[in-house]
């Protein structure tokens, strides 16, 4: 019982380390693939082959602006191109001190109009919201008075 007591904290540790600062991240885009468009549904049913996550930090090179001082992030944005309401998921870098989820300031066509940007950091954030966080944290308490 004793071991057991060890090894249930220990786990739930193991859920939450995270192996550096590469990301992966949702690469699409609505317009060019319609279920890229909100909801999300990269790995359900009949969607789960038609999305990847990508390495963002595989990208690095010309398009890392910065690479002492910039890390890789997730972003979805949505814009109006030519009128039509277009979502883009994706890879982006920010500052290392940028702790925010805005998007870093980017120029846009003048036949594109930005409606919304967010970023995060760590992998698949830029899809569907999901409560896998969540529910861990909801059940470390009862998994801790179950093997009392």
């Amino acid at each position: 019982m004793a071991n057991l007591t060890l090894l249930v904290p220990v786990l739930f540790l193991a859920l939450f380390v995270e192996y550096g600062n590469s990301v992966s991240c949702w690469t699409c885009s609505s317009d060019i693939n319609p279920f890229c468009n909100d909801p999300f549904l990269a790995g359900r049913g009949e969607y789960s082959g038609q999305f990847q996550l990508e390495n963002c930090d595989g990208r690095t090179g010309v398009t890392f602006p910065y690479l002492s001082s910039s890390k890789s992030a997730c972003k979805k944005q949505k814009k109006y191109v030519n009128g039509l309401l277009v979502v883009t998921r994706g890879c982006t870098w920010k500052r290392t001190d940028d702790y925010s989820n805005q998007c870093p300031n980017y120029s846009s066509s003048t036949n594109e109009i930005p409606s919304f940007c967010e970023t995060c950091d760590y992998d698949g954030c830029n899809g569907a919201a999901t409560i896998g966080t969540t529910l861990a944290l909801l059940l470390a308490p009862l998994g801790l008075l179950l093997f009392k």
